[in-house]
């Protein structure tokens, strides 16, 4: 009986469970039209309860587009093979005007139909930014600056067939549409036989998406999916269709920063751990084709035939989760959506004009010389780059139109700039008419009958365009063939350069160094100097060439390109090609990562042998050392760089660690100009084609330096550097520039070398206009050297040079800066240094003391010494005087004792350079240097391993 009874209630139960089902079955299908309201929350206030079917979806965005009609509009590309609407919602400010030159985003989700999470990302996002942008300024801007284009199915066929908390595909009609074809593969593939491209069947989706891409210049994109966690760029396959195979696409840096910007906004994805029990991905991005070979993939075809940088997000481990997690997923993914779409209002953008009748060109070929890839521009003659910051050069062409001159331009860090560029038919007077706009706005709306760009029209007064010259052989110079190749610079080209040499090597080679400078050989007051050092390491040889095609482009655009020539006649710029021939004669083409050669003759490592702040003069001074040494004493260097190769990265100083404070565990040593140096550093790092990255040389190393960039202790410590040298014992900031993971490259990389330094090099050099500069005089207008300038709260003194005048590198920022010299009373001012050029502020010192230096020299000029004597004791009698000489000097003498028995103590417990367990005591043995002939197995390694007991071993390769 108890048994019965039991059986009965849980059939009951079970049939009570199927009724509720059916029943709320029935309500979902046949209840859209009076509950679709419940769904539209245009205050915000979003529903999470569940996911959009489509004629959800259908009445959503009507509803949407009827309550905004200024902001949004709904259109469909075509319909699925099962009849259904590929629906999108448009949104910008005033949608239904053209706005010219505004850029296109588009967001696609749900390719894959039982892919479901980015359907309803994209969904939140349509709302949450029609119901908030009117009182967030962020998604305002948004909306003002880019026309977005939302599609949340490309597959509404598949979704209807899939089915919730499904996280893995099954059967048939899901991920794939109604003819069992994956949209993912069905698009144009780039390596695709003419063959198999005949015969490909595009699907209805596929031809809809296909004709929107190719007609509409998007300009940014993502496709959604789910089955991982991580953001995948192009390449999606190789012409191999092999496994793991980086198969880059020319815009590879800009698809980096694209992914990046997303994982790194999304809370889980960046983090580097394995994804889904199986995938790891390096901070959350991958190359496609790395990740696994995707032929015909749509982000493929967005960026071939598109000119749209399209990136695939997969969003989830399961694939359609249940509607519970749909809230968690927003919170997720809501900041990487909107920073990736402010990533449209980056990069290089303008118009282009007919030079004479000032109508657009459409179809215009835009061209980047660093990248193989070129953009065209739309019908109406806008065109838009994107790019990541750095220096690039810029064309435009058109068939039947003379093509643009080259135009450098330098993209920001944030913002983007305008360049509008009009071009002429063959034959026209003129030359091409360029106009630059440097600021960075906002798009805004456009002038139709002007054509303008956020405001900008081009004028009448465009500047005209005059080609540079980049050097002509990228060779190897032997120290024969660099010396005549100095020779013959200076001898062509006597009006800006002088060809001098510092001091010779152990062998007696000339240290060679070309002064390039409108007035060389002359110290002009108040014009900073500047220096390069390349090859102090005689296997690293990238940066010897590097400033060979330097003197050859500054020699040969001087006075012909306005920003050399400014360049040249307000800075006096030194470039040493070699502080090592010695070593160089030693070294081999092709050395990527070796010793031999590193040293000079005497097998000392030159990057080890300057004084050290913490441990003096280790080693005995070599020739090489001293020479740069008695240089910097003859010229007051207000910047330097010391170019080096190995790796890819600017470094700056401290090189070391104080040994005397207690570091907590980290290796990072402040100079007390650490914002500067990080900013200097930065100039070089972003200008370079690839130094920002951060990841110099993946293929046998792990470094990651963030923006390109390193404090020297930080990467690993290094005693005696001629970097921190400058520092600490001149007025002049030095960083060290790693060039390329391969020290001694072929001669057919050496142009690839200047392409990816010029930029960098030069813009390095600009930095030296950067703080505050100008003269310290004393009342009478007399010039005074060796004065003190200080900076308040800032540990780091410079020097007036001897002319009076100074300089000293700073940031833009308020300042209080005293001028001091022993005999005269201090002058303190409050200054606010800004970006650009020099702040000048001058000082005016009164005399304090009677008996400075320049009294007491006519004292000795106009007395004998008795009186001298007299005058400077104030007559006081002879013995008092003798006396207290006497105890003076007794004092003297026993301080001298204690302070040398003290620093010599001191001294005997200092380690040389090599690296060391900065937690145990320095052993007091000899410092060694580094020799040509190490032992075979670390010569092939090239590394040193950090000898600390942590568990996980630090290595370092050799560069610095």
């Amino acid at each position: 009986m108890l048994l019965l009874v039991i059986k009965q209630y849980i059939t009951a139960f079970v049939t009570v469970l199927f009724v509720l089902a059916t029943v709320k079955a029935s309500i979902a299908e046949s209840g859209v039209n009076q509950n679709h309201d419940n769904d539209i929350m245009t205050d915000g206030m979003l529903n999470f309860s569940s996911y959009h079917h489509y004629d959800n979806l259908v009445a959503l965005f009507q509803n949407l587009a009827t309550k905004n009609p200024y902001y949004a509009r709904v259109g469909s590309l075509g319909t699925s093979v099962e009849g259904r609407d590929l629906l999108y919602l448009e949104i910008t400010d005033n949608v239904a005007a053209k706005s010219i030159g505004r850029p296109k985003v588009k967001y696609v989700g749900n390719m894959h139909g039982d892919e479901t999470v980015g359907r309803q990302l994209i969904i939140y996002l349509s709302q949450y930014l029609l119901s908030e942008h009117p009182h967030d300024e962020r998604l305002h801007n948004i909306l003002t600056s880019i026309r977005l284009f939302l599609l949340p199915s490309m597959n509404p066929d598949g979704f209807e067939h899939s089915v919730e908390g499904n996280c893995h595909t099954h059967g048939p009609y899901q991920r794939e549409n109604a003819h069992k074809v994956d949209l993912n593969r069905n698009f144009p593939d780039q390596f695709d036989s003419a063959l198999k491209s005949r015969n490909k069947v595009f699907q209805p989706e596929t031809q809809a998406l296909m004709q929107w891409i190719t007609t509409n210049k998007f300009l940014l994109s993502i496709n959604f999916h789910a089955g991982s966690e991580v953001a995948s760029y192009p390449y999606d396959d190789s012409a191999k269709h092999g496994f793991k195979i980086n198969s880059q696409a020319p815009d590879d840096e800009f698809f980096k920063l694209m992914a990046h910007t997303y994982a790194n906004a999304h809370p889980t994805m960046h983090q580097n751990n394995r994804k889904c029990n199986e995938d790891f991905f390096s901070d959350g991005i991958t190359n496609g084709a790395f990740w696994y070979d995707v032929p015909g993939g749509m982000q493929d075809y967005n960026y071939l035939h598109g000119d749209c940088m399209e990136i695939t997000v997969e969003l989830t481990c399961c694939k359609y989760p249940m509607a519970s997690v749909l809230e968690t997923e927003w919170v997720k993914n809501k900041e990487a959506l909107l920073q990736t779409l402010e990533l449209a209002n980056i990069g290089v953008r303008g118009f282009v004009t007919d030079v004479v009748t000032n109508e657009p060109i459409a179809n215009a070929k835009i061209s980047v010389d660093e990248i193989d890839k070129s953009m065209t521009s739309d019908e109406f003659g806008a065109y838009w780059r994107l790019l990541i910051p750095g220096s690039y050069t810029l064309r435009v062409s058109k068939e039947g139109y003379d093509t643009s001159q080259p135009l450098l331009i330098v993209v920001p860090e944030e913002g983007h700039i305008v360049r509008n560029i009009t071009l002429q038919s063959p034959g026209f007077v003129e030359t091409d008419h360029i106009q630059t706009t440097d600021n960075m706005p906002t798009t805004k709306s456009f002038d139709l009958t002007t054509v303008s760009f956020d405001g900008d029209a081009v004028s009448d007064n465009d500047v005209a365009i005059i080609e540079e010259q980049d050097p002509t052989e990228f060779v190897h110079h032997n120290h024969e063939a660099l010396t005549t190749f100095l020779i013959h610079f200076s001898e062509l080209y006597p009006e800006i350069t002088r060809l001098y040499s510092v001091g010779k090597s152990i062998s007696g080679k000339d240290l060679w160094v070309m002064e390039i400078s409108d007035n060389p050989g002359v110290h002009e007051p108040g014009e900073p100097e500047f220096k390069y050092i390349a090859n102090m390491h005689g296997n690293e040889v990238v940066g010897r060439e590097l400033l060979l095609n330097l003197i050859e482009y500054l020699c040969v655009n001087y006075a012909k390109i306005e920003s050399v020539t400014q360049r040249v006649d307000n800075i006096r710029i030194h470039l040493m090609p070699t502080m090592n021939p010695d070593g160089y004669a030693k070294a081999r083409e092709g050395d990527v990562s070796g010793v031999y050669g590193r040293s000079n003759l005497h097998g000392v490592d030159l990057n080890r042998n300057f004084p050290d702040q913490f441990y003096g003069q280790k080693l005995k001074q070599e020739p090489e050392t001293k020479a740069i040494i008695n240089w910097m004493k003859e010229i007051p260097f207000v910047m330097s760089a010391n170019m080096h190769g190995g790796s890819l990265v600017a470094n700056y100083p401290y090189d070391e660690r104080n040994p005397n404070k207690k570091h907590a565990g980290s290796h990072y040593s402040k100079t007390p100009d650490d914002d500067v140096f990080i900013a200097i550093s930065k100039a070089y790092s972003e200008a370079h084609k690839k130094m920002h990255t951060g990841r110099p040389c993946p293929e046998r190393e792990r470094s990651y330096f963030e923006k390109g960039i390193t404090n020297g202790a930080q990467w690993y410590e290094i005693y005696g550097s001629m970097q921190d040298w400058n520092y600490v014992y001149t007025n002049c900031f030095e960083i060290t520039l790693e060039l390329g993971c391969v020290k001694y490259p072929m001669e057919a990389d050496l142009k690839a070398y200047w392409d990816d330094n010029k930029h960098a090099m030069l813009a390095y050099i600009d930095e030296v206009h950067k703080g505050i500069t100008g003269f310290v005089k004393d009342s009478n207008g007399k010039v005074l050297p060796e004065a003190t300038i200080s900076v308040e709260e800032r540990n780091h003194d410079v020097k007036s040079a001897s002319d009076g005048d100074y300089w000293r590198l700073l940031e833009p920022g308020s300042y209080r800066v005293t001028a001091s010299l022993q005999g005269y009373s201090s002058d303190t001012h409050n200054i606010v240094v800004r970006n650009g050029y020099a702040t000048v502020l001058n000082f005016s010192l009164q005399v304090s003391d009677p008996f400075l230096p320049s009294s007491i020299d006519k004292l000795i000029a106009t007395s004998t010494s008795t009186q001298l004597i007299n005058t400077l004791s104030w007559k006081l009698p002879s013995g008092i005087v003798v006396a207290a000489a006497v105890t003076t000097m007794s004092c003297f003498i026993l301080i001298a004792v204690l302070l040398r028995f003290v620093c010599c103590k001191r001294c005997c417990n200092k380690q040389g350079f090599h690296r060391l367990d900065q937690n145990i005591s320095r052993p007091a043995q000899k410092a060694e240097p580094y020799y040509d002939d190490l032992p075979n197995i670390l010569a092939a390694r090239n590394e040193y391993h950090d000898e600390s007991s942590s568990e996980d071993e630090t290595v370092v390769y050799i560069s610095r």
